[in-house]
């Protein structure tokens, strides 16, 4: 079972223009829909019924929610090695100084029904096109460095048991995007998603240690069932409908 991640809760992020909220895409969700036109975005939104979507966090920071696809094989690289020590063992309970090749390959390419990932991005700039809000020159935004080169800020994933309702699920966001509600809105994207895939009930692993994780799942009243075996706390819970 794979081990939950780091995340820090925070105030429930915004979620602005493209979301599930009834209304239409506005102007900023067309111009980040039309970065990721890959058959392999085609093919999770078509799958999962999930569109690309802008959310702001604490603070003003927006950042792009998305599918995760196998391009971004070499974004996970760089998200691992953009976590702290102590974020990269509460997520895989071991310190990887790199994460191998074949865990990042395995976590990029997902059925996306059974197995399911979303991302959180920094916002990649059309060539010609405006910067994203937040962006400005006078106060640099973290999600959107100069030279607009995507980043992955947060992931949450789950991988259903085979022939089951249940699911495993893990999260991790960068140290620099903990406390903003990331994980949080992370967490119930995907439930959402899982849901909609006929998965009924989440388990996950947390470190003791991890009172940050502990705490936000009881806040969410996402801690149903919890039993400590081996050192570790093993959680499950029934999706909210």
């Amino acid at each position: 079972m794979e081990v939950v991640g780091q995340v820090i809760d925070g105030p429930e992020p915004e979620v602005v223009a493209g979301a599930d909220d009834g209304g239409g895409a506005g102007a900023g969700d067309q111009q980040v829909a039309a970065l990721f036109d890959s058959r392999a975005m085609v093919r999770a939104v078509t799958a999962t019924g999930f569109t690309p979507r802008t959310l702001e966090l604490e603070g003003g920071t927006s950042v792009h929610v998305r599918p995760i696809v196998p391009e971004d094989e070499p974004l996970l690289h760089e998200a691992v090695a953009n976590m702290s020590e102590r974020t990269v063992y509460f997520r895989f309970f071991s310190p990887l100084k790199r994460m191998p090749d074949a865990m990042a390959h395995r976590l990029a390419v997902v059925d996306y029904h059974d197995r399911f990932a979303v991302v959180a991005t920094s916002h990649r700039i059309i060539k010609g096109g405006l910067p994203p809000k937040g962006a400005g020159l006078a106060e640099p935004d973290p999600a959107h460095p100069p030279g607009g080169k995507e980043r992955i800020l947060g992931v949450a994933r789950y991988d259903r048991a085979a022939g089951t309702e249940v699911a495993e699920v893990a999260v991790a966001v960068i140290d620099e995007f903990q406390r903003r509600g990331l994980g949080r809105a992370l967490l119930t994207i995907l439930a959402k998603v899982a849901r909609e895939q006929g998965i009924k009930t989440f388990s996950l692993i947390v470190l003791p240690e991890n009172q940050q994780m502990l705490g936000l799942l009881r806040k969410m009243g996402w801690i149903h069932q919890a039993k400590l075996a081996g050192g570790v706390y093993e959680i499950t819970f029934d999706l909210p409908e």
